[in-house]
């Protein structure tokens, strides 16, 4: 990257967290690649963890966001990354979660002489805030008996769901699931009915369960939609129905439910998917289920959605990418070609693992993989993926 504005635009991709949603769609890697390879000094981004805002405050995830990169750097071996994250660990007031972050992937010299120095630190901090079953706690147990104790009462704390419906039959389950006038424990049966093998069944009861008190419906179409989305190819013939009902509570469940496991004929209804997520512009998620079903059902209707799988590929939600490429590759391989060389570029580990694997071979892409290959901050399946495909 030679624009000389560079360097300030990762530094405000540290400062504010782009990302469509920042628990799923991955940005460390690629951000920390710009950090090395732009030769940004260390010490200024470090000097974020101190600048961020409270966690509760931090609405721009700039805190969680510089952790990250410093997290990839210090795995990775960049100089001066260790030093200055233990700094902020020793002296920062988010140290709790710097710790916990790097404990999980960093070799244990890089952190474990910081025990005598952190087991002040303890006493100031509120319990609720200590993931004592996460690392170092659980090695630091080994040699302080107050943090045994921390971490042994964390487990016990550890309780298993209530299942209030455990004990009933099936058929049981499915009679109450039959009272409009016990809606109020359908939600606790549904979930029980989740723990078991799908049954048919459920399948009567749906339009009941729907037509009861406005309010119950509309509270219950979310649970009851993923107990019959497990049911599987036998629930695709009322799928098909609620597919072509407008407003039908359970539409979604349907586009589903055919993507995963309607036949050719239904390639229409699951673009008509697409159409629907369209329409909800606040939503990103779900195209991926629907084009991955595409691929699989193939055929002239889901070739046609070629296009709008590559108007996708631009989504801000990049979490669902691996998704689209693998449908392009699946439906118009010379399409995705270009897609699959700006893959090894791509910020989802997935995304470079399919360019990986699958991008024609030129030199400009022989030159990127063996980049890969030697990149200590690369996923190491991928770079083994890239070894194998140099040969």
């Amino acid at each position: 990257m030679s624009d000389p504005a560079a360097p300030e635009l990762v530094a405000d991709c540290l400062r504010r967290d782009y990302r469509w949603d920042w628990q799923v769609d991955e940005r460390e890697v690629y951000l920390a690649r710009l950090v090395r390879d732009l030769r940004l000094p260390v010490e200024p981004i470090a000097a974020g963890l101190f600048h961020a805002p409270a966690a509760k405050a931090d609405d721009d995830h700039e805190f969680a966001t510089t952790l990250g990169v410093l997290e990839v750097l210090g795995r990775a071996g960049i100089d001066g990354v260790v030093d200055e994250v233990r700094r902020y660990i020793t002296h920062g007031k988010r140290w709790l979660e710097a710790l916990t972050t790097v404990a999980v992937s960093w070799p244990t010299e890089y952190w474990d002489d910081l025990h005598p120095v952190l087991i002040g630190r303890l006493d100031a901090a509120a319990s609720e805030d200590v993931l004592w079953r996460s690392p170092p706690w659980p090695r630091w147990a080994e040699r302080d008996p107050r943090i045994a104790a921390a971490v042994h009462a964390a487990g016990a704390r550890v309780r298993p769901l209530a299942r209030p419906y455990a004990a009933e039959s099936d058929d049981a389950l499915l009679d109450l699931l039959a009272e409009p006038a016990r809606a109020a424990d359908w939600r606790p049966a549904l979930r029980e009915l989740r723990r078991r093998p799908p049954d048919l069944r459920l399948l009567d009861l749906v339009d009941g369960m729907l037509a009861a008190d406005g309010a119950a419906a509309t509270q219950i179409a979310p649970l009851l939609g993923l107990t019959l989305a497990e049911l599987g190819a036998g629930a695709v013939p009322a799928a098909r129905s609620w597919a072509a009902t407008p407003g039908h509570p359970l539409r979604w469940t349907a586009f589903r439910l055919l993507a995963a496991h309607g036949a050719d004929s239904d390639a229409p209804a699951v673009v008509a998917g697409l159409d629907w997520l369209d329409e909800r512009p606040d939503d990103l998620c779900g195209y991926d289920e629907l084009v991955v079903g595409l691929a699989r059902i193939g055929g002239s209707a889901s070739t046609a959605a070629s296009p709008r799988l590559r108007r996708l590929w631009y989504s801000p939600h990049s979490y669902e990418r691996p998704a689209y490429l693998r449908a392009l590759v699946a439906l118009d391989p010379t399409g995705a070609e270009r897609f699959l060389v700006e893959g090894l570029w791509d910020c989802e580990t997935d995304v470079r693992m399919l360019a990986v694997q699958r991008a024609p071979l030129t030199d400009m892409t022989r030159e990127r993989l063996r980049y890969l290959r030697d990149d200590p901050i690369e996923h190491p399946d991928v770079r083994a993926a890239t070894s194998g495909r140099l040969g």
